[in-house]
């Protein structure tokens, strides 16, 4: 009589939970998202970077969604491009290797070279 009781009663306060979480969902309000998650018709424009005198040039650039942007090392010394977040990670790249990154996201993406920390830039993706 007991087992039946703790029974009925665990069965009840599932029901009462079950019936709660599918209130709560169906109230939740929905959200719109104004941001481009996807590249629009004909955005996948490149843009080139050229890494040079221990700089990148341009050091500041700017891209649409699903644009590319390409780095050059026309140094002797080896660089990478990084940035913190680990959005962009290149391999060292020896004089004539580039590195290219295509932008998904709206944001701003700072990166330096991991070897000459000194070295920065950054893509603002809009």
């Amino acid at each position: 009589m007991k087992n039946s009781k703790l029974l009925s009663l665990s069965i009840a306060l599932l029901v009462v939970f079950l019936a709660a979480c599918a209130s709560s969902q169906n109230n939740a309000p929905q959200q719109k998202t104004e941001h481009p998650t996807k590249a629009p018709v004909g955005s996948n424009n490149l843009v080139r970077v050229s890494i040079k005198d221990f700089k990148f040039a341009p050091a500041d650039v700017t891209v649409k969604v699903g644009d590319s942007v390409e780095w050059t090392n026309e140094d002797s010394a080896q660089h990478t491009v990084e940035s913190s977040d680990g959005t962009l990670k290149s391999d060292e790249l020896s004089k004539g290797d580039t590195y290219k990154f295509t932008f998904e996201k709206t944001g701003k993406y700072n990166y330096i070279c991991g070897i000459h920390k000194s070295m920065h830039g950054s893509v603002t993706v809009q």
